[in-house]
């Protein structure tokens, strides 16, 4: 049980070294306020919640790091598009750790069949359709993929 102090309109829990407060208009307040009422002990989970910058971390492997100021990847500076998308869904930012070669399962794309692809480019400009796949053979699907609609990352499969 995460040692926390709630209220109808506050948070306070002790965890990971440090005290974490939220208030009532935190967008994920209910979520948090509803695990640790339950007795949970997943800080990890909690902790991510409450900070969009860990969050950030964790959906990126550390590879992207959200400041007060931008959103860097790999030290390189995003758009500020991308770090308001990080902000208000940083999950969504796991698709910028796909690397060209990686191969990608996607499913429920509008344009690309359900499958495996291969990623053969990367639009870091454009934070709906980062990703460009072909097939395998060269024959089938070839082009950007919503983001939303890459399911799993196999890294260095190419």
């Amino acid at each position: 049980m995460i040692p926390a102090v709630i209220t109808d309109t506050s948070i306070m829990f002790f965890a990971k070294g440090r005290a974490w407060t939220l208030a009532e208009d935190h967008p994920k307040f209910h979520d948090v306020k509803a695990i640790l009422a339950s007795g949970s002990d997943d800080i990890d989970t909690v902790v991510q919640m409450t900070d969009v910058r860990v969050a950030v971390e964790a959906a990126t492997a550390g590879r992207a790091v959200l400041t007060n100021k931008a959103l860097t990847l790999d030290g390189q500076e995003l758009s500020v598009a991308w770090r308001k998308k990080a902000v208000s869904q940083p999950d969504s930012l796991k698709v910028l750790i796909v690397n060209t070669g990686d191969k990608v399962r996607v499913q429920g794309d509008d344009d690309a069949p359900d499958g495996i692809y291969i990623v053969g480019d990367l639009d870091d400009t454009d934070i709906n359709k980062r990703v460009m796949v072909e097939d395998e053979q060269g024959e089938g699907y070839f082009g950007y993929v919503a983001n939303t609609s890459i399911k799993e990352i196999m890294h260095d499969a190419a």
